[in-house]
C-alpha cells in the first residue's frame, strides 16, 4: 500500500502550487492557456501533482483529459489548474454512476461546468430495462444500485423508454457479474427484493428486462433544503431564530413543523407530533411553479428566544396532510432517527481576544529538535536522507523544552504543537490513544512540563486535536472488527459492509472515521479527551484536525464543552474549503485556518497576479468574515510545499510575504524554519509518494545554515504587530491598486498603519494626498516601521518612493482619511 500522502491535509485543494506543462499558447474567446491540469480527491487525480494534463480541442474549443480510473459511486472533489493558476470558488464535485475511464472536459467559456464523461474502454456491456409499479410517480427517477458504483442509491439515473419502463447501459468486462437494486432515488427507497439482481457483460450487449414489483417507500418531494439557513446566524439571549426551508416537489405539500430542543439532546418528532423536544410548525410563505410543473415552496418557522449557552438542537420535516409520510431535510430521509440535525449555539459569540493578538508559532515535533536520543527507537540513520523522511527523524518534546528560548525569541506568544498522540507515524495525524503520548516523543509529564514552562514565559499552547478519525490500529476499532455489533464500539464507526467497508477519512483505509454523530462516540471525546487536554495537560486552546468532517451539531456540543471548561480557550479549526464553507462555522469555532488568503499572496507574489486582483480578492476575504471569527494566516505548513521553494529561493519574496502576512487581519502562523529559510531538499512534484516529506523537514539549527536577515524580519514583524494594535484590532481598507501597486490600512482612531506594496520591477511613487481624495491636506507623518525612516507631507503632498518588489509598513500621525 502506498504510504499516504499522511495527514491532516493530504487534500492540497485551494492552493496554486502548480507548475506549468510547456504547450504552444491557445486562444479561447477572451481565455488564453498555456496548460491546463486537473487535480482531485480520487487516488488517480491527486491535489498536488500536474499527472492529469488536458489537451487542446481546437473544434470543441475545449480542453481533454486522457481517460482517467474513477470509483463508480465515490464522490469526487476536483478543480482545474490553467497555467499554474487554480480556478476560483469551491471544488467541483461529480460522482461517477460506475467505475470505469472517465474524460474530464474543461470549457474555458464556462469554466465551472461539471462535464466528465466515462470512456468506453471496457470489453463488454449490457443494457437493463425496468417495469416500475403502475403508482411510482411520474417526476421520480428510478436508480441503479450496484457492485459498479459502491451500490450509491442515487449515482445512477435511468433514462425513461416508455409508460412505466426505463433503461440504463452498464459497461464492464465481458463475463463479469453485474450485482445491483432499482430504487427511486435513495436506499430508503429501494425495490422490495429478497436478495440483489445479478447479469452478465457480453460483447453484444445483452438486454436484461426486470420488473419491480414494489417499492419499500415513496418521496414525498423530489428535494427538501434547510443547509442551516436559519436567522441569526449567531443568536444571542435576545433573538428569537427563524428557520427557512426550501422545498421542491411536484405532488402537494402543505405543512411542515421543525422538532427542537435546548438540554443538548436530540430532537425526535414526524409530521408535527413530537416525541422528545419541541415543536413549532413551519408555515408556507412562497410558492413558484415552473414550465416542467416543479414546484419550490418556502416555509418558515420560529425557534423562540433561549438563555446564552444553550444548545439548541433541530430537524425538520415536511408533508402533505392528505397523504402518509413525511421527508426530512437535508439528507430528504423519511424517519427521524435518520434525518440530518441541525444546530447552533446561542450566545454573545466572541472570540479570546489574546487569540485575536495571538502570533501563532507551529512547531511539527518529529522535525523540530532532538532533544533526547533515548526515545529515538523508530530512527533509521543509515537510510538516505529522503528515505528517512517518510519516517521518524527523532524530534520530541524535550527538543521542544530546549527551544523554548528561541521561539520566545521570535516575539510569537502562541505554540501550536502538532499531535503526538501514539500512532504508527511521525506526524500524528494517526491516533491510536487520545490520551496517551507517543513514547518516541516523550511522555505526558513531559507535555505538561511543556505547557507549564510555555505560560511562565506568557505564552500560550495550542494542541491539534484530531476528532474525526483513528488509526486502524486504535484498540476502539480493532475491538468493533474483531466483534461485530457485539462490540461496544461497534456504532463507534459506521460500517458499510461489515468489517472490510466502512466509512474513511477520504477513502483512507487506515483511517476510520469517527461516528461523533453517535452519542457514546461524542461523549468521549467531549467529556474525556477534551478535559484530559485542557485539565491534565494544560492547553490554552485547540487547532482542529479536518473540522468539516464532524457534524455543525457535534461542533455546537464541542464548543459547549470546551467553552464551559474555559471561556477564554481558543479553538480553530482546518476548513479547507471557500470562502462560505469556513465562515459557516462562525458561532461554532472561534477561527480558521486562512487558507484564502495564503492563496491569495501565493497568487500575488508567486505567480503574477496583478495587485488590482490581490485587493480585490483580500477585500472579498476580509469582508466575508464575521467580525468575530479569527482568520488564521499562514504561507506554508506540513501540508503544502514551502512557500520559498514555491518562490525559487526568493529570500525578498519570503520577507514581503511575511510583511503582509503580520499586516493583514487575522492570527499569523510561522510554520517553523520559515524565519530562517527552510526549504526542501527535493521537488514534491517528482515522486509520486510521500509528497510532503520535503514539506517537513528538519530544523537548521547550525546559524550557519540559517538566514539570519530573514529571521531578524519576523522579528522585526512581531514587535511591529505587537506594538500596534491597528494590526490586530483595525479595520482592513484598500486605498488604492493597479497593476503593479497596492495600498492599505489598518485603522483604529487612536493608530493608523498604512502599507505600500510595489510588485512592479520598477521603482514607483505613490502620492498619499491624492490617493485618499484628501482636497484640505494636513500635516502628516509617516514612519517606516521597517527600517524607522520618517517622511512628512510638504506643501500639500504625501509622497513615497517604493522600491521595486516591495512591501513597506508605515505608521501614520495626522489626519489622513479616505474621501468617498
Amino acid at each position: 500500500m502506498k504510504k499516504l500522502l499522511v495527514s491532516i491535509g493530504i487534500i492540497i485543494f485551494l492552493l496554486p502550487f502548480a507548475q506549468s506543462i510547456a504547450q504552444s499558447t491557445i486562444s479561447a474567446q477572451d481565455h488564453v492557456y498555456e496548460s491546463v491540469v486537473v487535480r482531485g480527491s480520487a487516488d488517480s487525480l491527486d491535489w498536488s501533482s500536474d499527472n492529469n494534463p488536458l489537451t487542446y480541442d481546437e473544434e470543441e474549443g475545449t480542453w481533454v483529459s486522457e481517460p482517467i480510473d474513477l470509483k463508480g459511486g465515490k464522490n469526487v472533489e476536483f478543480k482545474y489548474v490553467y497555467d499554474g493558476n487554480w480556478m476560483e470558488g469551491s471544488n467541483l464535485e461529480f460522482t461517477p454512476p460506475q467505475d470505469g475511464k472517465y474524460t474530464f472536459v474543461f470549457d474555458p467559456k464556462e469554466e465551472r461546468k461539471v462535464n466528465v464523461k466515462l470512456a468506453d474502454t471496457s470489453s463488454g456491456s449490457l443494457t437493463l430495462e425496468v417495469k416500475v409499479p403502475s403508482g411510482t410517480p411520474d417526476w421520480v427517477v428510478p436508480t441503479l444500485a450496484s457492485n459498479k458504483n459502491d451500490f450509491n442509491y442515487t449515482a445512477s439515473p435511468l433514462e425513461k423508454s416508455g409508460e412505466d419502463t426505463y433503461k440504463i447501459e452498464v459497461k464492464g468486462e465481458a463475463g463479469e457479474t453485474l450485482e445491483y437494486k432499482y430504487s427511486l432515488g435513495g436506499e430508503s427507497y429501494q425495490e422490495k427484493i429478497e436478495a440483489s439482481r445479478e447479469a452478465i457483460f457480453t460483447t453484444d450487449n445483452k438486454v436484461y428486462k426486470d420488473e419491480v414489483k414494489e417499492w419499500e417507500n415513496i418521496p414525498v418531494a423530489d428535494k427538501v433544503t434547510h443547509n442551516f439557513n436559519h436567522d441569526p446566524y449567531t443568536p444571542d439571549k435576545h433573538d428569537e431564530t427563524t428557520i427557512k426551508v426550501t422545498v421542491e416537489h411536484y405532488g402537494p405539500i402543505d405543512q411542515g413543523a421543525v422538532y427542537y430542543t435546548t438540554d443538548g439532546s436530540t430532537p425526535e418528532g414526524t409530521r408535527g407530533s413530537v416525541s422528545n423536544g419541541e415543536v413549532s410548525p413551519l408555515k408556507i410563505k412562497n410558492i413558484e411553479t415552473n414550465e416542467d410543473g416543479l414546484q419550490t415552496s418556502l416555509l418558515e418557522a420560529t425557534i423562540p428566544k433561549q438563555k446564552n449557552n444553550t444548545r439548541v438542537k433541530y430537524k425538520t420535516d415536511v408533508w402533505d396532510s392528505a397523504s402518509k409520510g413525511s421527508q426530512f431535510a437535508d439528507n430528504n430521509s423519511l424517519s427521524s432517527e435518520d434525518a440530518t440535525e441541525f444546530a447552533y449555539y446561542v450566545e454573545d459569540y466572541k472570540s479570546p481576544e489574546w487569540a485575536k493578538e495571538s502570533m501563532i508559532y507551529q512547531v511539527f515535533v518529529d522535525r523540530f529538535r532532538d532533544g533526547d536520543e533515548s526515545n529515538n527507537t523508530s530512527v533509521d540513520p543509515s537510510l538516505p536522507e529522503d528515505e528517512r523522511l517518510k519516517g521518524w527523524m527523532g524530534g520530541d518534546l524535550q527538543g521542544v523544552i530546549e527551544k523554548l528560548d528561541y521561539i520566545e525569541s521570535l516575539g510569537v506568544n502562541t505554540i501550536w504543537v502538532s499531535p503526538i498522540y501514539e500512532g504508527p507515524y511521525s506526524h500524528g495525524y494517526h491516533p491510536t490513544d487520545f490520551l496517551n503520548i507517543d513514547e518516541r516523543f516523550g511522555s505526558n509529564e513531559l507535555m505538561k512540563q511543556l505547557v507549564d514552562a510555555a505560560h511562565e514565559k506568557d505564552m500560550k499552547v495550542v494542541y491539534d486535536l484530531v476528532p474525526n478519525h483513528v488509526s486502524d490500529q486504535h484498540e476502539f476499532f480493532q475491538d468493533a472488527v474483531s466483534k461485530g455489533e457485539s462490540s461496544s464500539y461497534y456504532d463507534w464507526f459506521t460500517f458499510l459492509k461489515w468489517p472490510e467497508e466502512y466509512e474513511t477519512f477520504y477513502d483512507v483505509k487506515e483511517l476510520p472515521e469517527l461516528n461523533n454523530d453517535h452519542s457514546e462516540t461524542r461523549d468521549y471525546m467531549l467529556n474525556t479527551v477534551v478535559p484530559f487536554w485542557m485539565d491534565e495537560i494544560g492547553v490554552d486552546g485547540f487547532r482542529l484536525d479536518y473540522a468539516k468532517g464532524p457534524s455543525y451539531s457535534f461542533w455546537v456540543d464541542f464548543r459547549h464543552a470546551v467553552k464551559q471548561n474555559d471561556a477564554e480557550a481558543f479553538i480553530f479549526g482546518e476548513v479547507w474549503d471557500d470562502l462560505d464553507k469556513i465562515n459557516s462555522y462562525s458561532g461554532k469555532l472561534d477561527g480558521a485556518i486562512d487558507f484564502e488568503t495564503q492563496s491569495a499572496i501565493s497568487d500575488a507574489l508567486i505567480n503574477g497576479e496583478s495587485m488590482n486582483e490581490f485587493g480585490t480578492s483580500l477585500t472579498t476575504i476580509f469582508d466575508s468574515y464575521h467580525e468575530e471569527f479569527i482568520p488564521a494566516t499562514f504561507l506554508d505548513s506540513h501540508d503544502v510545499p514551502r512557500f520559498i521553494y514555491e518562490a525559487d529561493g526568493s529570500v525578498n519574496t519570503m520577507k514581503n510575504a511575511a510583511s503582509l502576512q503580520f499586516t493583514l487581519p487575522g492570527a499569523p502562523i510561522i510554520y517553523y524554519g520559515n524565519e530562517v529559510g527552510l526549504s526542501q531538499s527535493g521537488d514534491h512534484d517528482l515522486v509520486e509518494e510521500w509528497k510532503d516529506r520535503y514539506y517537513r523537514e528538519m530544523m537548521p539549527w547550525d546559524e550557519e545554515e540559517q538566514n539570519l536577515d530573514l529571521k531578524a524580519h519576523y522579528q522585526n514583524l512581531t514587535k511591529i504587530r505587537d506594538d500596534n494594535k491597528a494590526l490586530t484590532h483595525g479595520e482592513f481598507n484598500v486605498i488604492h491598486s493597479n497593476q503593479d501597486t497596492l495600498v492599505y490600512e489598518r485603522t483604529l482612531p487612536q493608530n493608523k498603519v498604512i502599507v505600500v506594496v510595489n510588485q512592479g520591477d520598477n521603482n514607483q511613487s505613490v502620492e498619499l494626498f491624492d490617493l485618499y481624495n484628501q482636497q484640505t491636506p494636513n500635516n502628516v507623518h509617516l514612519t517606516s516601521l521597517l527600517d524607522g525612516k520618517k517622511l512628512k507631507s510638504k506643501k500639500g503632498e504625501l509622497t513615497i518612493e517604493t522600491p521595486a518588489n516591495s512591501v513597506e509598513i508605515f505608521e501614520v500621525k495626522g489626519k489622513l482619511k479616505a474621501v468617498k
